[in-house]
């Protein structure tokens, strides 16, 4: 019945879930991003937790929902394919003649799966021999293993049949004529995990599947258990390459008339006619709100042309959901040691640092002070140190439509949590140094109550520690980066706290480029932050900041810090406007040897336009010391910014 079928997507899901790291690492086809685990992973916690939560005896109620829900959530190749898989079988369930009826015999059970996988080879335009495709075709071909007594001798042979066909995927796969699977001494990743998921259900039929039990398996934000999977597997990550950067993915509730077909027909009629992308696949399902919905997976090198295109065939005017990630930085970041040498640093760095940081900057010897989100709906505080990009991806999307949008709000660690990252600091045996935006208490909750952790310290500790004070609310990042480029110059302390102070008094700028619905929220959280009469046009894009110029003369005291947090550069009818106003306004306010250096582009789910803006910059004539970072934002973008906004923070070098 849908109990027992609930049990058994659970049971998959549970298995699957303690290997993302193993298929991470094991990650070599198409491209080597280290993201099949973790987008195997999402396509299946939001929708196997949302059966939980509304329980059911009908297996036709359990197979839709789960449907509707895997096209929502499934994320990247693998996650789509495996999401195609669901939602066929959600399809046989009901041509099966189920009706209303709320159970399946065992043989109905077998007869769905081997008819799901003969689906199986429409879920990309052009399958490929060796993959999840493949082995999931000829492993649920179960008409010859038949008839079974029991559901455990149904999950004895679909488990032993996909164990099989996992087993051939080295020798299958070929690219240009190389068996890159073969070469990189792996399976396939996509099919490992589809067969993880087989054999979770089949050990939970033996009672053999703890993991099922695991109360932190729909967390949010938790720690996984560390139990060294896939640490002692090498592989070799350079056989396959791609010649576009960005999985893009979009979900779209189809037009009245409007099918799969005649969109994956367009996307590749499109793609041939001026080189869009490949790694096409595309699953289509009855959609919750009504009417069909469609999910599409490309590689890009143009997202929004992608989007744009798919807008035709809407019935809503902005898509579903969007997804942009950068492969190219994912399978640098994933594959190549950190570049972050603080071996000679003379003080230990305590601060906001997985929260605000690029990833490449980031490193285990940096301590981050926790901050929360909360959603309304769960009240649950969300600790951001431990999300990733695929949950900023969903709850950004989820925020761009009335019908799913929630209210986020901050919270600020309490001085207990703070002292606990102060004393791993300390543990160092080094100064410690901790950067704040403010430690004024009507202004930073933070800042007060680190403040008070400090004063829990003994007082041979507390002279350890130092904080330096920037005062600019939302550009961290550049302070950090600054305090941490001292560190690994082997500067002391005091050297590191004065470049701080000369970066905040003089030469840092920001600016960012916000949509009407964001700068609402902004003004009615600051009115006295904007002008008395600040009207928000619908549709326009306005960039707030700072001038781009040294500032001379007194400095600025932490209050006109704080006024010109929100200070108007410009306003413009669309995003591209505003951003080439922008690139303009930098161009003319140089002066002659003047140069950005330290560029971090900080995208809210869309790299892409990060990558966009430096492009124009570029073209502008805009003088750059060193190469921008372009990268996104993290879960702090859910509660402060949305889809699609970035904004830039940098330095101006003499």
């Amino acid at each position: 019945d849908g109990w027992v079928l609930t049990h058994m997507f659970l049971s998959g899901y549970a298995k699957l879930a303690k290997q993302v790291d193993e298929l991470n690492k094991i990650n070599v086809f198409p491209i080597a991003d280290g993201d099949t685990g973790a987008n195997m992973k999402v396509c299946l916690k939001l929708p196997v937790r949302n059966l939980l939560l509304t329980p059911t005896d009908s297996v036709l109620s359990v197979v839709s929902n789960l449907a509707a829900d895997v096209l929502l959530n499934g994320q990247g190749n693998s996650g789509t394919i495996l999401s195609h898989f669901f939602v066929s079988f959600a399809e046989e369930v009901r041509d099966c003649g189920v009706g209303h009826t709320e159970s399946l015999t065992i043989d109905q059970v077998a007869n769905c799966i081997t008819r799901t996988g003969a689906k199986m080879q429409d879920a990309v335009p052009d399958p490929v021999e060796g993959t999840m495709v493949s082995v999931a075709r000829d492993c649920c071909d179960l008409s010859a293993e038949g008839p079974f007594a029991t559901l455990k001798d149904l999950l004895d042979a679909w488990t032993a049949k996909a164990k099989t066909e996992l087993a051939k995927t080295p020798d299958q796969l070929e690219v240009n004529g190389v068996k890159v699977l073969e070469k990189a001494g792996v399976v396939d990743s996509g099919a490992q995990g589809f067969v993880y998921i087989i054999e979770g259900m089949h050990l939970a039929s033996r009672n053999e599947l703890p993991e099922a039990s695991d109360i932190n398996l729909f967390k949010t934000a938790s720690i996984d258990a560390d139990e060294g999977v896939g640490a002692d597997i090498h592989v070799d990550h350079t056989v396959t390459d791609t010649a576009y950067q960005f999985c893009t993915e979009a979900v779209v509730l189809l037009k009245d008339g409007v099918d799969k077909k005649a969109v994956v027909d367009s996307i590749t009629q499109l793609s041939s006619k001026e080189d869009i992308g490949d790694s096409v696949a595309c699953v289509g399902a009855p959609a919750k709100q009504g009417g069909n919905m469609i999910k599409l997976h490309i590689h890009s090198n143009d997202p929004e042309k992608v989007f744009a295109h798919l807008k035709q065939f809407s019935r809503e005017p902005i898509l579903r959901k969007e997804k942009v990630e950068d492969m190219l930085e994912m399978r640098q970041l994933y594959h190549e040691v950190s570049a972050l040498d603080l071996a000679d640093a003379k003080f230990s760095i305590v601060g906001m640092c997985d929260i605000v940081l690029p990833p490449g900057l980031r490193d285990s010897e940096l301590q981050t002070l926790p901050v929360f989100v909360v959603p309304s709906d769960t009240q649950e505080p969300i600790d951001i140190r431990f999300t990733n990009s695929n949950d900023t991806c969903a709850a950004l999307n989820r925020q761009r439509h009335a019908d799913t949008a929630i209210r986020y709000t901050t919270a600020a660690s309490n001085p207990m949590q703070i002292k606990i990252e102060i004393l791993a600091a300390l543990a160092k045996r080094k100064p410690v140094l901790v950067v704040l935006f403010s430690t004024d208490k009507r202004v930073s909750a933070l800042g007060r109550n680190c403040l008070a952790a400090i004063e829990m310290l003994t007082p041979e500790q507390q002279s350890m520690v130092k904080i330096v004070v920037h005062g600019w609310f939302m550009s961290e990042v550049l302070f950090l980066r600054s305090v941490i480029q001292s560190a690994q110059e082997g500067k002391p302390i005091d050297e590191a706290i004065k470049a701080v102070t000369h970066l905040a008094d003089r030469t840092c700028c920001f600016a960012s480029f916000s949509c009407s619905a964001t700068v609402r929220k902004l003004v009615a959280w600051r009115p006295g932050l904007f002008p008395k009469d600040f009207a928000v046009k619908d549709g326009h894009y306005f960039t707030l900041g700072i001038e781009p110029k040294i500032r001379e003369g007194p400095v600025l005291s932490d209050t006109q810090r704080a006024g010109m947090l929100f200070n108007l550069l410009g306003e413009a009818p669309d995003y591209a406007t505003a951003r080439d106003d922008f690139i303009e306004r930098i161009k003319s306010s140089l002066k002659p040897g003047q140069r950005l250096e330290q560029v971090m582009i900080q995208c809210s789910g869309r790299p892409d336009t990060g990558h966009e803006f430096v492009k124009k910059m570029r073209e502008a004539g805009v003088p750059l010391e060193d190469e921008p970072l372009v990268y996104s934002a993290g879960f702090m973008s859910v509660a402060m910014t949305a889809m699609g906004e970035m904004s830039l923070i940098y330095n101006i070098l003499e």
